[in-house]
């Protein structure tokens, strides 16, 4: 039996942004429906979400569906941490069923990305939509287990930070830096007033790799090029794009 190790996918759902098209590498494919909705959205820094998903291990693909809260509410913690992936995975008929979450935008806008299916589901009280669908071939899911690996994520949509704001940064051996999209508290209890001083967190930093925050000067826009973006997560779980 194929065991899909805990945030392996969740790494694909932190680093797609809740995009219609969410792709590991260049191999995988997403079903797109054509009846998704908009949910772009200012304001985002610091807005909590929470994803659930839904998988199903085929012979040669891990195919799965991704439930957001995004746009509907904050992920209540109550509900949230009362959520039984066991009764969740009997309910719903699937090979596994993970929880990637809760999760906090580190971003101030983005736009462009699409739902799935807009017909709204509630899990243990929590409502939530299909915001991607993924599909991951069994060859393919080894590599995404380490932290700080760079991934290619298609995806269409757009995020923005505003001038005046912080970003928080990682910096590669080869001076290209990532910005954090969104951190994690599900690894460790981190909040905002964290990511200052997050370095001191990230024993596992690689030769050569350093994080630091900083003020921008001006606006920061990062459209994926192609529908193509390069991602990052450290070893907490946070995720980053590369600028």
């Amino acid at each position: 039996m194929v065991r899909v190790a805990p945030g392996l996918l969740a790494l694909l759902v932190a680093c797609s942004g809740s995009s219609a098209d969410t792709t590991a590498d260049t191999t995988a494919d997403t079903t797109a429906d054509s009846s998704g909705s908009d949910t772009s959205a200012a304001g985002k820094r610091n807005s909590r979400y929470c994803e659930i998903l839904f998988g199903n291990i085929g012979p040669d693909a891990v195919h799965v569906d991704v439930y957001s809260t995004e746009g509907l509410n904050s992920c209540p913690e109550a509900a949230w941490q009362a959520l039984d992936t066991t009764a969740l995975k009997a309910a719903a008929g699937v090979t596994f069923v993970m929880l990637n979450g809760p999760r906090y935008w580190m971003l101030d806008s983005l736009a462009g990305s699409t739902l799935q299916d807009t017909t709204v589901k509630a899990f243990g009280g929590i409502d939530m939509r299909i915001a991607g669908q993924i599909v991951v071939p069994l060859s393919g899911v080894a590599t995404l287990s380490k932290p700080y690996q760079l991934h290619t994520i298609h995806r269409q949509s757009a995020f923005h930070w505003l001038a005046g704001q912080s970003a928080y940064e990682l910096h590669d051996p080869s001076g290209h830096a990532y910005v954090m999209q969104s951190y994690s508290a599900q690894k460790t209890a981190l909040t905002i007033k964290d990511l200052d001083g997050l370095a001191t967190k990230l024993a596992g930093l690689p030769t050569g790799w350093s994080y630091a925050p900083r003020t921008l000067a001006n606006d920061l826009n990062l459209l994926a090029i192609a529908g193509d973006a390069t991602v990052v997560q450290d070893e907490l779980g946070n995720t980053y794009s590369l600028e």
